[in-house]
């Protein structure tokens, strides 16, 4: 009884520390304007960031109640500071939208840096 009761123990700690329900990587994230992401434009709002890491790559999406938004491919960055707030850097473009540069985590000394795909260089 006591090898039975030792064996259910075990599995349940194998299952808890292999699941990823309990890690860190989700968390409530606000757009106060609209930006694009991949080429959608999502609106300002409130939505739940999610990120799964493999290495310094990462997989990022947006949902919103419950419903996928968008994603998009970034790598881990190390900082020197430890971010207060989470925080969306944004690039401005000349049509006057927005689009994802990177996200600064509250409580982390890293920063999730999303390359630009499409790169557009104007020779006059």
């Amino acid at each position: 009884m006591k090898i039975k009761q030792t064996v259910s123990i075990l599995l349940l700690i194998l299952l808890a520390a292999s699941s990823p329900v309990y890690a860190n990587n989700s968390r409530p994230f606000i757009f106060p304007s609209p930006v694009t992401i991949n080429g959608a434009v999502i609106p300002a709002g409130e939505y739940q960031l999610s990120w799964e890491s493999h290495n310094s790559n990462v997989n990022v999406t947006f949902s919103k109640d419950g419903q996928f938004v968008a994603g998009i491919q970034g790598e881990w960055v190390k900082h020197g500071i430890k971010y207060t707030g989470d925080a969306a850097l944004v690039r401005v473009n000349p049509d006057g939208s927005r689009s994802l540069v990177e996200i600064r985590i509250a409580g982390t000394k890293k920063t999730i840096v999303f390359s630009d795909p499409i790169i557009r260089v104007n020779a006059s």
